[in-house]
């Protein structure tokens, strides 16, 4: 083999090893995730009752793509409440009610209609239970999901409960959750 030749394979070489090793040591391109959760507290002052911690999770799935759309669903996916071991019953709630919601920039989308939004309705489960959990699935079939079909990208989920403390005297408040991370 000519020196020219030889020089020519020795760069070629070289080359090959030091790309291969740029390629062996580059990390792959993380893919974002497909869900996102949050979760936030409230602690709820109750008048000549015991307090109660009521802690809800909202989440967003990316749940495909297809023909050009993104399709997300929004939902209330877990809510909790722990009372104190003094709890003797009685209500709690006229009323405590979570809307979810599917949001990007300022379009915002529910799962209500001009005559009724599917809200998951929880005050018979918090003033039956000192202690409780209850789960909500996010699937098509779940009640109160809000669905998107979409070619924007960049959704999170946002949540809203309206509650009306018993005996309290009050009107209906409202109280905001966290809304979750952005799903491409």
């Amino acid at each position: 083999m000519s020196a020219t030749r030889r020089s020519a394979v020795t760069a070629l070489l070289a080359a090959t090893a030091v790309t291969g090793t740029i390629l062996a040591t580059a990390a792959p391109a993380q893919a974002a995730p497909a869900t996102q959760c949050s979760t936030t507290s409230k602690t709820f002052n109750l008048p000549q009752k015991p307090d109660v911690k009521v802690t809800a999770t909202i989440c967003l799935k990316r749940a495909g793509v297809s023909g050009g759309y993104r399709y997300y669903r929004a939902w209330l996916s877990k809510v909790s409440w722990d009372g104190t071991s003094f709890y003797t019953g009685g209500r709690r709630f006229n009323s405590i009610d979570f809307l979810s919601r599917a949001e990007h920039g300022r379009t915002a989308v529910d799962n209500c209609s001009p005559s009724v939004c599917e809200m998951n309705s929880l005050a018979d489960a918090i003033n039956n239970a000192e202690n409780g959990t209850k789960t909500f699935r996010g699937d098509a079939g779940g009640y109160g999901v809000a669905f998107v079909k979409t070619k924007a990208t960049n959704w999170t989920a946002d949540a809203t409960a309206w509650f009306d403390i018993a005996d309290d005297g009050k009107p209906e408040k409202k109280w905001e959750l966290t809304g979750t991370r952005t799903v491409h």
